[in-house]
């Protein structure tokens, strides 16, 4: 096995962590302030998907389209919220989880009402030349989406930790009572958390069509466990952590295809997330929950 086919693997590996953890984000967003796992999210980024994918067929220019897609899977997360969770946040926990699988259910029977059944072939519009550097050799697709990725989360971070609005999403998070009585608006930040759970997921999920030049109903099924498992293994709730499992995640199976076979690839990935949640149950990054008395 030579450097140049290795690092390209590898490249491949990273980019396509990268969109999981793009979709990740969103879980660790909601379940950071709420505890809650949002199972509607995969769906909604499906949805997502679909929709780039009919601005695209209309003509729309590439760039808008996308955004657009995104600001249409932030409205279906602010819808999500408001329908499935919102009337039930106070209820036993596993209330808010089943309405929000039956909201994701909604949106894939909608879907296919609209869509149909069949995988739909997305536009591929990241160009693909291979970039070699010394004795290394990667994609420019791979690059371009790992740095797309980045260039996203770095954005998200900076407004979570260095704006008003990410100081008060973080007092929600430490106790939201305290922060109702400092004047914090609880439910505008809640709702503007979905939003920005749903445009970032839809992002990844964009770039997941456009990795695998392919949309269709399952993949709102597939994000979720691809996501979920990229959470986990970074702790969720945690961020930083979440971008981090999903890298690590799509590393594990390039090298599970490279060295077992395309057929043990999930396998093998999942069977990483086991090992470390045995050694470390919250995950990689993820810290013990303390309860307030």
């Amino acid at each position: 096995m030579d450097a140049a086919y290795l690092s390209e693997q590898l490249a491949n590996g990273l980019a396509i962590g990268s969109v999981y953890a793009l979709i990740a984000l969103g879980y660790s967003l909601v379940y950071s302030i709420l505890y809650l796992i949002n199972f509607a999210h995969g769906y909604v980024i499906m949805v997502g998907a679909f929709a780039a994918l009919t601005l695209i067929g209309m003509q729309v220019p590439v760039p808008a389209a996308i955004f657009g897609a995104c600001i249409v899977g932030a409205l279906l997360g602010v819808a999500v919220e408001r329908i499935a969770y919102r009337p039930v946040r106070h209820s036993n926990r596993i209330v808010p989880m089943i309405s929000a699988l039956g909201a994701g259910l909604v949106l894939s029977s909608l879907a296919q009402l609209i869509w149909g059944p069949e995988v739909h072939s997305f536009p591929q519009f990241i160009p693909r030349y291979p970039i070699v550097v010394g004795p290394f050799t990667f994609s420019s697709q791979s690059a371009i989406i790992l740095g797309v990725a980045v260039v996203l989360v770095f954005a998200a971070s900076w407004l979570l930790y260095r704006t008003r609005f990410g100081m008060a999403a973080q007092c929600v998070c430490q106790d939201m009572e305290a922060a109702r009585l400092v004047g914090i608006p609880i439910d505008a930040v809640i709702i503007a958390i979905y939003a920005l759970g749903g445009f970032l997921g839809v992002a990844g999920g964009v770039l997941f069509a456009m990795y695998f030049n392919a949309v269709f109903i399952q993949m709102g099924l597939l994000a979720t466990t691809k996501a979920w498992a990229a959470a986990m293994l970074g702790g969720v709730g945690n961020f930083q952590g979440a971008f981090i499992g999903g890298l690590i995640l799509g590393v594990a199976e390039t090298l599970a295809v490279i060295l077992v076979g395309s057929a043990y690839k999930d396998g093998v990935s999942l069977l990483i997330i086991v090992l470390v949640l045995l050694v470390r149950p919250n995950g990689l990054f993820g810290s013990p929950a303390v309860e307030r008395s």
